[in-house]
C-alpha cells in the first residue's frame, strides 16, 4: 500500500478526489510518478493562489496608504501627537499593517503608556 491511496490517507483523498479525476481526464491512476506529478501540480497551483492573494493584499495597503481615509488620517494624527509628547519614536513596529487605523491607534495608546510610565 503506497502512502496515497484513498485507504491510508482518507481526508486527502476525500480533499483531491476531484481536482485529481479532473487532471488525468477521469482515467484510474496506478502508477506512483503520475501521483508525484499530481501532487507536485496541486503544489504549484496552491503556490500560484498564495502568491497572487499576497499581490493582491500588497495592492489594497498600497492603495489604502496613497488615498487614506479620514479616519486613518486621524489615527495618524493621534500617533503622532504621541511621538511628539514622549519624544520616542517606533520603528520596528511600523512593519505591521499601517493602513488600519485601528492598529496606528493601538499604537499611539502604547506610547502614550510608556510616557506616562516613565514621568
Amino acid at each position: 500500500m503506497d502512502g496515497w491511496s484513498p485507504d491510508f490517507r482518507p481526508r486527502a483523498w476525500e480533499r483531491d478526489k476531484k481536482q485529481f479525476a479532473a487532471w488525468t481526464g477521469g482515467a484510474a491512476v496506478r502508477s506512483p510518478w503520475k501521483r508525484r506529478r499530481f501532487r507536485i501540480w496541486r503544489e504549484e497551483q496552491l503556490s500560484s493562489k498564495l502568491r497572487l492573494a499576497h499581490k493582491a493584499e500588497q495592492k489594497r495597503r498600497a492603495d489604502l496608504m496613497a488615498n487614506p481615509s479620514p479616519e486613518l488620517v486621524a489615527a495618524y494624527a493621534e500617533l503622532r501627537a504621541a511621538e511628539a509628547a514622549s519624544g520616542a519614536r517606533i520603528g520596528c513596529a511600523r512593519g505591521g499593517d499601517m493602513t488600519d487605523p485601528e492598529t496606528v491607534r493601538v499604537l499611539a495608546r502604547l506610547v502614550n503608556e510608556r510616557a506616562e510610565k516613565l514621568q
